[in-house]
C-alpha cells in the first residue's frame, strides 16, 4: 500500500488494495476485543496524482463489517462503501500566532504530511474506515433492546420485570421556558 512519488511525475497511478484485517493494526485490535468483525478483505480502487506539491489520492473503499447492535448486542452485518479523498504534502506548516492571525496546520486544512520518496496509505485508509463505521448500528429499526433489569432480549421475549424508576431530579425543568423580551 505504498505510492512511489517518482511514478506520479509522468502519469496518474491506479492502485488496487485488497488487504486482510490483520494489515490494519487498530482494526485488528478492535476485532481482538470483540468490537467488530470484518468479513473478507478490505478493498479499495484508488487513483493517485501529483499536483504541484500535493499528492491527491481518490477512489472508493469497500468492506463488510459485523458490529453489535447498539440496543440488543446481536450481530449486525453491514456493507460499507466509502469515498476516499486524501491529500498529502511535503510542505510543513507552522503554528505561530501573529497579532491577530493564526497560521493553520496541515491537520486543520486536511493535509497529511509525508517525507521521503513513498507514501504509505495503510494508516490514512484505516482512519477513513474507522470514521465510516456506524455510530449506533441497529439490527432492525425498531429494536426493543435489552431489559434494564434482567437483561433479556426484548426482541425475542417479554419479561415480567417492573421498569426501573429513574431519578427525577431534573424533572422540574421539564416545563421550563425562557421568557422572550
Amino acid at each position: 500500500m505504498q505510492i512511489r512519488i517518482e511514478t506520479l511525475k509522468s502519469r496518474p497511478c491506479k492502485l488496487r488494495v485488497d488487504e486482510p484485517l490483520e494489515a490494519f493494526p487498530v482494526l485488528r485490535d478492535l476485532a481482538g476485543q470483540g468490537e467488530l468483525l470484518v468479513h473478507g478483505s478490505i478493498r479499495a480502487e484508488l487513483v493517485a496524482i501529483q499536483a504541484n506539491d500535493l499528492v491527491e489520492v481518490e477512489g472508493t473503499m469497500l468492506c463488510s463489517v459485523v458490529l453489535p447492535c447498539s440496543r440488543c448486542l446481536q450481530p449486525v452485518e453491514q456493507q460499507l462503501e466509502m469515498p476516499v479523498a486524501l491529500s498529502f504534502t511535503r510542505e510543513s506548516f507552522g503554528t505561530t500566532a501573529g497579532d491577530e492571525e493564526l497560521e493553520l496546520t496541515e491537520d486543520a486544512i486536511g493535509l497529511i504530511p509525508f517525507e521521503g520518496d513513498t507514501i504509505d496509505l495503510r494508516e490514512p485508509l484505516e482512519q477513513e474506515l474507522l470514521m465510516a463505521l456506524p455510530q449506533h448500528p441497529l439490527c432492525v429499526e425498531d429494536c426493543a433492546g435489552l431489559c434494564p433489569v434482567c437483561g433479556v432480549n426484548l426482541n425475542r421475549q417479554r419479561c415480567a420485570c417492573t421498569p426501573p424508576v429513574f431519578h427525577g431530579g431534573l424533572s422540574a425543568l421539564k416545563g421550563f421556558k425562557v421568557a422572550k423580551e
